[in-house]
């Protein structure tokens, strides 16, 4: 859902931007392609990240009884890792693509992140995912949420 977002936001912000009328030149200017390709870098980011997650926790399923005890926590984890990128991902680029393209609609994309991001906590995933990288803790990459 939040890849959507980014996806969507972008796009659209972008579609806005192509309409501007070509005394502007909107696609020669620099720090406007900068941005673009920071948001697009971001979004490809997130796209990467949970890619690999999925992927992960579908061989994951796969390996169903058999698989290592130590692999749930690292898919959680993952998973985890995930979720914070996408998360922080969807809320930069949808406030940035407020500041690019000043249109009416746009911002129905900043409060779907808003929502999307608002009731779980980011710093809560970190902590969790620091603890399993730097101390391997089993189970502590995201409590509660993985179970097998």
């Amino acid at each position: 859902m939040g890849l959507g977002i980014v996806e969507g936001a972008l796009a659209e912000a972008r579609d806005l931007n192509k309409k501007v009328p070509a005394s502007r030149l909107p696609g020669a200017d620099p720090d406007l392609l900068l941005t673009y390709g920071e948001l697009a870098s971001a979004a490809q980011t997130a796209i990467a990240v949970v890619d690999r997650a999925t992927d992960a926790m579908a061989q994951a399923l796969h390996s169903g009884p058999h698989i290592d005890p130590e692999e749930p926590a690292a898919v959680a984890a993952l998973v985890a890792t995930a979720e914070t990128v996408m998360a922080k991902a969807a809320l930069h680029v949808t406030t940035r693509v407020l500041e690019l393209a000043d249109a009416p609609g746009l911002d129905r994309f900043w409060r779907n992140a808003r929502v999307l991001t608002a009731h779980d906590s980011a710093a809560h995933r970190l902590r969790s995912i620091g603890d399993h990288y730097l101390n391997g803790t089993p189970g502590a990459a995201v409590p509660g949420h993985w179970s097998m």
